[in-house]
């Protein structure tokens, strides 16, 4: 499961054309943590929740929000004038307000799930070389969300030796950024648009991983 904690910067309301001509009212809204990451969120008419947050997404503006992630798309966005880049929506569901007079949780991109694979690939940095740690997780719902730890994170030189033996392994971590990307394919094949999620505070109990 991936649950995000943190303010909502802005939000609405959009109707979308279906391809059959029927119109949906789609709820948008732009979700902040707080490192300044920023989330494109959306939450369409199938979740039990649309109508109740349909009435309430235009007064959210800077208030505290939780919710979980359902899913997400990766697509290649044209705009008006000709330019195209790679855009991340994340669909959200169990859309809640923390209760204003308790103190805030901590605000963040938190995931507990298990790891698909894992593996360590050579860098050659500015200092020498160095290590890249790549591993994909998987939630609940079969999402998979490709991870990167880089050497700068504190606790990489933990995670080296032993994210090759995670596959299968229960593990927790906290998304500290993102990047989007084109991706080349050396057979071929079209550029894909992709996302690579930045990770840190990684937690394996299965291999003796805490945070400390």
């Amino acid at each position: 499961m991936m649950t995000f904690t943190g303010l909502v910067k802005s939000g609405g309301v959009f109707v979308v054309k279906g391809k059959d001509g029927s119109e949906k009212q789609l709820i948008s809204f732009t979700a902040v943590d707080a490192l300044g990451n920023t989330f494109s969120c959306q939450m369409w008419p199938d979740d039990q929740q649309h109508a109740q947050l349909l009435q309430l997404i235009g007064s959210l503006r800077r208030q505290r929000i939780q919710f979980e992630i359902a899913g997400y798309t990766v697509r290649l966005r044209k705009f008006q004038d000709g330019r195209t880049a790679p855009q991340i929506n994340f669909i959200v569901t169990n859309v809640t307000q923390p209760d204003p007079t308790q103190a805030a949780l901590a605000s963040g991109l938190f995931f507990s799930g298990t790891v698909k694979t894992g593996n360590v690939f050579d860098l050659n940095t500015k200092n020498g070389p160095s290590k890249l740690i790549s591993l994909t997780a998987i939630d609940e719902l079969g999402n998979a969300w490709p991870c990167q730890m880089w050497p700068d994170d504190p606790q990489h030189a933990q995670l080296v030796p032993v994210i090759a033996s995670a596959r299968r392994q229960s593990v927790g971590f906290e998304v500290v950024s993102y990047a989007l990307r084109m991706r080349q394919f050396q057979d071929g094949r079209p550029d894909q648009p992709q996302v690579n999620f930045t990770v840190s505070r990684v937690s394996l109990p299965g291999l003796n991983v805490q945070v400390a």
